[in-house]
C-alpha cells in the first residue's frame, strides 16, 4: 500500500536503536511505514501521496513532556505568566494588564517567579501588587514554597500583622514594622489558597477541561505530541475521559493518579484523592490517546526553598525544617499495596535522603515480589543521589524522572542555598546514564516553563539564567539529549514500543525544527521554534 505521507530532503534523527540520521520518512494512517534514504523512503510513493520536501530542516520524534500539570499550565496561559519577567515594574504591567479583563473583586490568578530572576533579586511584596490591582485579590505562585498575594487577598483571608504563623508554613513580615509582606511559604499558602474553593466557579469537570485544552494546544506549538500529567486527581481524570470520548485530546495523554504526599504539607486534605489500588485498574490501561500511568507520591520539598530532605546542612549551616510530606514510616506499606495491585509508583524526592529512603523501600519490596511483575517505579527530579540510591536503582531497573530546565529557570538561586561541588552534581545526567538507569527528561511546568528547548540547553550546557555554570562532568550529547526528552519518556509509562522515536510500525509524531539542533550552538538552543508537529501522521501545528 502507498505512503500518505512522505517528509524528504531532511536531517531526521530517528532516536532509534542505531540512532541513525535519516533522509526522509514515510507515514501511512497514523504509523511510520519507512525511514531511510530518499530513494528508498520514495519507493513507498504514488501519485495519491502527499510529498512534503523539508528542504534541509531537522526533525526529531514528537517531545515527550514526561512530567507537566497541565491545569496548572492552563491556569498561567490563562492568568499571568511571570517566567521571563526581569523586574518588579514587569510584574506589575501583567497583573494590571490581567486586571483589565476582569470584574473588581475576580481573582488574579498566575505564578512562575522567582526571587534570582528579578533585578531587585527578592520576592514580590503586597505593595509591589498594590498598585496594579488595588480591588482584585492577586495570588501569584512562586515555582516552588510559596506564594505571594496582594493586600486585598490578606484582608479577604484575615491576615494582619497579629496573626500567627501555621504550624507548617511562615507569613513573611517587614523587619521593621512587622506588617505581613504578602509572601507566604509553605503551608502558610493555605491561609489564601482556601479561599478560591468558596469564590463562585464554573463546573469543576468543565473547568478541567478548558484549561487543560488551553494548555495542550499551545505544547502542540512546540513540536510536544505526548505528557505525563502527575498528580490526577479524580475530577480532572473525568474531564480527560469527556475529552478522549469526543475526541478532543489534541496530544495524547498520561494520567498519574494522585496519591500519598501531594499536598505541599503532610495531613492536609487532597493527600489521598482516593484510593487507586481500589479501583480494579491498573497502570497502562487505556489506548494510545488516554492512558492510566503510575501513581504520583511526594517526600520532601525543593532546593532552592530549602525544603529538600538532604543529608548536609544549606551553605549557611542550617537544615531544611519543613515536616515530611507523608510518614516515611509507612511508605513500605504504600509500595506495596501499590505492587500487590499491579501499580508503579513516581515519587517526588529532591534530597539525597529521601531517595535514599525511597530507593531502599522500593527494593525491599521488590525482593519480597522476586521479580515476578514488571514495574516502572521512578524517582521524580532525584537531584543528588547517593551511591547506594544509585546501585539501587541500576539493579531493580528503577528510572527518574528529571528536569533539567531547573538549571536555567531558578539555578541561580541554588548558589545561594548549596556549595558549588554540590551543583556541579545536580541532576547528574551523566552519572545516571553511565549506570545504565533510564532518565526521562521533561519540564515539569509550571515549576520551569514548557518550553522544551530550554530544558534541552540546560542538559546540554547546564548554565543558568544569568550565565553561571554548573560544571561540566554531568552535560550530555545532542544525541542523549533527545533521547531523554522523546523515547526515554515512553519508558516511564511502558509505551516505548509504541512511539517516541521514527520507526516503522511506531506512532507517527513528529516535529520540524527552525534549526539543527544536532550542530548550533549550545545558546541557539534555547531559541529553537517548531516549524510542523505532526500527530498520527497528521499536521496539528504549522508555522
Amino acid at each position: 500500500m502507498p505512503a500518505d505521507l512522505i517528509l524528504k530532503n531532511g536531517k531526521i534523527a530517528t532516536v532509534d536503536p542505531q540512532d541513525r540520521i535519516v533522509d526522509a520518512v514515510a507515514i501511512k494512517g497514523d504509523r511510520f511505514v519507512a525511514a531511510g534514504t530518499e530513494a528508498e523512503v520514495m519507493s513507498h510513493a504514488d501519485r495519491s501521496t502527499s510529498v512534503v520536501d523539508l528542504g534541509g530542516r531537522t526533525a526529531i520524534p514528537g517531545i515527550v513532556d514526561s512530567h507537566i500539570h497541565l491545569t496548572s499550565t492552563g491556569l498561567l496561559l490563562e492568568g499571568v505568566m511571570l517566567f521571563d519577567a526581569r523586574n518588579m515594574d514587569d510584574v506589575r504591567e501583567r497583573v494590571a494588564a490581567r486586571v483589565s479583563q476582569l470584574k473588581p473583586g475576580q481573582w488574579v490568578e498566575g505564578g512562575g517567579w522567582i526571587d534570582s530572576q528579578f533585578a531587585e533579586y527578592r520576592p514580590p511584596t503586597r505593595w509591589d501588587l498594590d498598585s496594579a490591582s488595588p480591588n482584585n485579590p492577586v495570588i501569584l505562585g512562586r515555582l516552588f514554597g510559596g506564594v505571594v498575594v496582594n493586600s486585598k487577598a490578606l484582608e479577604l483571608a484575615g491576615i494582619d500583622r497579629s496573626t500567627p504563623d501555621p504550624e507548617r508554613g511562615t507569613i513573611e513580615r517587614d523587619p521593621k514594622t512587622g506588617e505581613p509582606t504578602g509572601y507566604l511559604r509553605n503551608g502558610a499558602q493555605v491561609l489564601v489558597s482556601r479561599l478560591m474553593s468558596d469564590r463562585p466557579a464554573e463546573q469543576p469537570v468543565r473547568r478541567a477541561r478548558r484549561l487543560t485544552g488551553l494548555a495542550m494546544n499551545e505544547l502542540i506549538r512546540w513540536g510536544i505530541t505526548s505528557v505525563v500529567d502527575p498528580g490526577v486527581p479524580a475530577v480532572l481524570m473525568q474531564a480527560y475521559q469527556q475529552s478522549r470520548d469526543e475526541g478532543r485530546l489534541p496530544l495524547r495523554v498520561n494520567m498519574m493518579p494522585t496519591w500519598h504526599g501531594l499536598s505541599a504539607v503532610r495531613g492536609e486534605a487532597g493527600e489521598q484523592d482516593y484510593k487507586p489500588a481500589a479501583l480494579g485498574a491498573r497502570t497502562g490501561l487505556g489506548d494510545e490517546w488516554l492512558r492510566i500511568g503510575a501513581l504520583k507520591m511526594a517526600i520532601d520539598g525543593g532546593l532552592g526553598s530549602k525544603t529538600a530532605w538532604c543529608s548536609e546542612p544549606w551553605i549557611d549551616g542550617t537544615r531544611s525544617e519543613i515536616p515530611l510530606r507523608l510518614d516515611t514510616d509507612k511508605l513500605g506499606h504504600y509500595f506495596d499495596i501499590a505492587d500487590r495491585h499491579d501499580w508503579s509508583v513516581g515519587i517526588h524526592c529532591c534530597g539525597d535522603v529521601a531517595q535514599d529512603v525511597a530507593c531502599r523501600e522500593f527494593k525491599q519490596v521488590l525482593d519480597a515480589q522476586g521479580g515476578s511483575r514488571p514495574h516502572r517505579h521512578n524517582i521524580i527530579h532525584g537531584y543528588l543521589p547517593s551511591p547506594e540510591a544509585l546501585d539501587i536503582m541500576a539493579e531493580y531497573g528503577i528510572g527518574t524522572s528529571v528536569q533539567p530546565g531547573f538549571i536555567w529557570v531558578e539555578g541561580d538561586i541554588y548558589f545561594d542555598v548549596v556549595e558549588q561541588e554540590r551543583l556541579e552534581y545536580f541532576k547528574p545526567l551523566r552519572t545516571y546514564i553511565k549506570h545504565g538507569i533510564k532518565v526521562a527528561a521533561n519540564s515539569d511546568m509550571a515549576s520551569a516553563h514548557y518550553n522544551p528547548f530550554l530544558g534541552m540547553f540546560s542538559a546540554v550546557a547546564r548554565r543558568t539564567s544569568q550565565g553561571r555554570s554548573m560544571g561540566d562532568a554531568e552535560r550530555v550529547n545532542r544525541i542523549e539529549m533527545l533521547r531523554l526528552f522523546t523515547h526515554n519518556g515512553t519508558w516511564l509509562t511502558g509505551e516505548e514500543d509504541l512511539k517516541g522515536s521514527i520507526e516503522p510500525g511506531k506512532l507517527a509524531d513528529l516535529a520540524v525544527l527552525s534549526g539543527d539542533i544536532l550542530t548550533i550552538p549550545d545558546d541557539a538552543i534555547r531559541d529553537l521554534t517548531v516549524e510542523m508537529t505532526l500527530i498520527g501522521g497528521k499536521v496539528v501545528h504549522r508555522a
